[in-house]
């Protein structure tokens, strides 16, 4: 009898995933030609580097994948304001293409800006003529580094599962075995207990979900009352902490560029010195990032909006109320509180253990073990429901 081969689509993507997280932790490990690796052994491990390891991956600043997702990820991130603020005009409608090229423009820039910062502050092992040519080969490398880290984050997305947050996985993940080490049972006691709230919590949030009945014209069996619209407590999932990871850094380039143009102003200096999480300063504006990013994600990708218009092109509606403008102003306003929900459970959850730090209570370098456990914790569900849709894939492709 002739054996029929059969593809198992979850196994093929589970490993495409495992190599490129293979051959982004090799990667990390590739140090730049001619900085001075040993000025950078001794690092403190405290909240601010660990969650610059979590967008660069490498907690001593020095490898050729530092500047990692940061530049695409800022740059999505203002492209997705741009988007919004353009299509207000329901008239204009811009295509992917055109989507797609700015973003890379905005990264290019973003990524030349801050290698060049990071080539004028590293400390190089030559000198004289040789310093110039180590310069320009850091420099061709760290912008090489950020389009390799993009182009596997793009390749994962497709082939294989969870997409660019396998590079994020492999980053918190290595973070918190980074904060672990050397640290004594006592100290890891108070961290842990509070991460296992958190798994508990988001587990509920990603669970928990608001289901609005809607009626269909075109649906008039059995299953008419079992139509509705579904929002997650969390609407987004952990996607705005991770992109609060590479926003935090722009308040703090920005403090800096300041701070250097305007040496005396000693507002300046003080913010640039407490512009981390260290500081009450830096915690309050990473809570307000989370917010913010929260609120204005659950909009952009929910779309409320453009929900309600196809209910009224359609002729469907939500029961008990009007199509038009009563429905939009109702699905908004599920989607807001919603928003304001997830966005205050979250930074709560992350706050608590940074401000913890302050008073002694936990260690400053596990103030980030409860938010990576929790942001691992996102992760993980997100992987597990790809997982189970391309699962179901393989047990039905005998019938399709």
């Amino acid at each position: 009898m002739e054996k029929k081969s059969k593809e198992h689509i979850l196994l093929y993507k589970i490993l495409y995933s495992l190599i490129t997280m293979f051959l982004y932790m090799i990667g990390r490990n590739i140090p730049l030609y001619g900085v001075d690796v040993d000025a950078y052994r001794q690092v403190d491990i405290n909240a601010q580097s660990i969650i610059m390891q979590a967008v660069s991956g490498d907690i001593k600043n020095c490898s050729v994948f530092i500047l990692g997702l940061w530049p695409y990820m800022l740059a999505s991130m203002l492209v997705v304001l741009i988007v919004a603020i353009v299509t207000l005009d329901k008239t204009r409608r811009i295509s992917p293409k055109k989507i797609n090229r700015w973003t890379v423009t905005i990264m290019m820039i973003i990524a030349v800006g801050q290698a060049y910062q990071h080539v004028q502050t590293y400390i190089y092992k030559v000198d004289g003529a040789a310093l110039l040519q180590a310069k320009i080969i850091v420099f061709a490398e760290l912008i090489t580094g950020m389009l390799i880290v993009v182009y596997m984050g793009d390749r994962a997305t497709k082939y294989g599962i969870s997409g660019k947050t396998s590079v994020f996985l492999v980053n918190i993940v290595d973070g918190m075995l980074t904060m672990m080490v050397g640290q004594p049972l006592k100290k890891l006691l108070l961290p842990i207990g509070i991460g296992v709230v958190e798994i508990a919590v988001m587990i509920v949030l990603e669970n928990t979900e608001k289901r609005i009945a809607v009626q269909r014209v075109s649906i008039h069996n059995i299953y008419a009352d079992k139509n509705y619209i579904a929002y997650k407590l969390n609407p987004i999932g952990v996607t705005p902490m991770m992109f609060a990871s590479a926003a935090f850094m722009l308040p703090q380039v920005i403090c800096r560029t300041l701070h250097s143009i305007y040496l005396q102003n000693r507002v300046l200096t003080w913010v640039s010195g407490h512009m981390n999480l260290t500081s009450y300063l830096g915690v309050w504006v990473y809570l307000a990032i989370i917010c913010i990013l929260t609120i204005s994600f659950s909009f952009v990708m929910l779309s409320p909006g453009k929900m309600a218009d196809d209910l009224l092109h359609t002729g469907d509606s939500v029961l008990g109320i009007y199509a038009g403008k009563a429905t939009r102003r109702y699905l908004q306003g599920c989607v807001l509180r919603f928003s304001i929900y997830s966005s205050v459970i979250i930074g709560i959850c992350v706050g608590v253990p940074l401000f913890l730090q302050f008073g002694g209570y936990i260690d400053p370098a596990l103030a980030m073990f409860p938010c990576s456990i929790m942001m691992s914790t996102g992760i993980w569900i997100a992987f597990y429901r790809e997982a189970e849709v391309y699962r179901n894939m393989d047990r039905y492709a005998p019938f399709i």
